[in-house]
């Protein structure tokens, strides 16, 4: 209690929404935290529940995405911000706090979309991975590192168009040793991302995995 009020002191805690101190995120702010409408995670229109599309579905392609924010809302954004760039993990903790969703499917895994190992090491952690620590013990899903970035691609975010983020993530994945040798057939995974723009990195991350076996891949991004 003392130590925590000792770090407090030094390093005062400030919203990354409004800039009051007192918390990482004020009540306030994450009031104006509204749930995003869902959308097709091929397409990019309007779907009920975040699933598919008939008409979009392929044989590797998402089947559905379930997404908690809309990356346009300021205070979204410099939630994003504040865990990528500003290193504060316990931002994920609070947005998802109240956390809760229903697809009707039994999740067999949680499969964070990995980071090159650079962008990793520099930043000290993969957001992905802390989103789906704290998801998985909500829906009492184990989180796996089933896949791997083979390769440092540019920022997405540096990406003018879908085609060429589409572009630059194609062939960035592949499957850990640990998973191969048919380990993954059959089963239904649900995929963790902090953003959804263009969708390019899950849509090429559910490929890798579908051709790998998984049956079913549903994406779930904190925000779009």
């Amino acid at each position: 209690m003392i130590w925590e009020a000792i770090v407090d002191f030094i390093y005062p805690k400030v919203c990354v929404g409004c800039g009051t101190w007192g918390s990482f995120l004020c009540q306030e702010c994450q009031e104006r935290l509204d749930f995003v409408e869902q959308i097709c995670p091929m397409c990019e229109q309007e779907s009920l529940m975040g699933w598919t599309h008939p008409k979009c579905k392929t044989r590797w392609g998402m089947d559905g995405l379930i997404s908690i924010y809309e990356y346009a809302e300021p205070v979204a954004r410099a939630v994003v911000d504040g865990i990528k760039y500003g290193f504060n993990r316990e931002l994920v903790k609070i947005v998802l706090k109240d956390f809760m969703f229903e697809t009707g499917i039994d999740f067999d895994l949680l499969v964070p979309v990995p980071l090159h190992y650079y962008r990793k090491n520099w930043r000290g952690f993969n957001q992905a991975e802390e989103l789906g620590k704290v998801i998985g013990s909500k829906l009492l899903i184990p989180v796996e590192n089933v896949l791997l970035r083979t390769r440092k691609t540019k920022q997405q975010a540096l990406m003018k168009t879908r085609r060429e983020r589409e572009n630059n993530i194609r062939g960035a994945f592949r499957i850990s040793e640990k998973f191969k040798n048919s380990k993954l057939k059959k089963l239904k995974i649900l995929l963790v991302d902090d953003v959804f723009t263009s969708g390019a990195d899950m849509r090429e991350c559910t490929k890798v995995l579908k051709k790998g076996g998984v049956e079913v891949v549903w994406g779930l991004a904190l925000t779009h």
